[in-house]
């Protein structure tokens, strides 16, 4: 009887060490999603312009420091850019996104998206 209630509470006990540690996780990635946003919504913007002013714009890497007020894990972004397969008028732009820097607290998004040059750029 004492083996029972022994193995009860032992799964008791992982049952609840388990749901505490997914409502952490969750709550984690709850956290990062606002910046995850802002931080491709601000490679998106910064590939346009950079594209508009130079059609040979290949990509940058930023690194971001955590800071109190501004981001709470420090934030890598790279981004590249390719030329399009078929059309010459396109670019291909790779941003990838890495939100903290130790394990289990990294979160990782990308983006893939295709940028038309201006018009001034399309006949080089």
């Amino acid at each position: 009887m004492l083996v029972i209630v022994t193995m009860a509470a032992a799964v008791l006990i992982a049952t609840l060490s388990l749901q505490r540690v997914t409502r952490q996780s969750q709550a984690r990635r709850n956290q990062v999603k606002p910046q995850m946003a802002l931080l491709l919504e601000s490679a998106v913007g910064l590939a346009k312009v950079r594209l508009q002013a130079n059609a040979d714009y290949q990509g940058e890497t930023w690194k971001i420091p955590a800071e109190s007020g501004s981001l709470d894990l420090p934030a890598e972004i790279v981004i590249a850019v390719r030329p399009h397969d078929e059309q010459h008028d396109l670019k291909n732009i790779d941003i990838q996104v890495q939100l903290g820097d130790q394990t289990p607290r990294i979160s990782r998004e990308s983006l893939q998206l295709t940028l038309s040059l201006p018009s001034s750029e399309q006949n080089r």
